[in-house]
């Protein structure tokens, strides 16, 4: 019975990592968007932000699914 809370718990924590990651990205990058357009509107920086980000976010949601699953062998 411990165990399978055990593993609850985990499961839950799993999916608060990436909720909260995604919940990051969008915000930030969402301000930065904002910046980006009423300085150099000419000049989209921004989507080099947003790409290597994006990279950075699809590894932690991965890392976080295949962590998740290597435990509950």
């Amino acid at each position: 019975m411990e165990l399978t809370n055990e593993k609850t718990k985990m499961k839950n924590q799993c999916k608060l990592n990436i909720i909260m990651s995604i919940v990051k990205y969008l915000v930030v990058n969402a301000f930065l968007v904002f910046v980006n357009l009423m300085t150099t509107p000419n000049y989209l920086w921004v989507l080099w932000v947003i790409a290597g980000w994006g990279i950075g976010l699809i590894l932690t949601i991965v890392t976080n699914y295949l962590e998740f699953k290597y435990n509950n062998k």
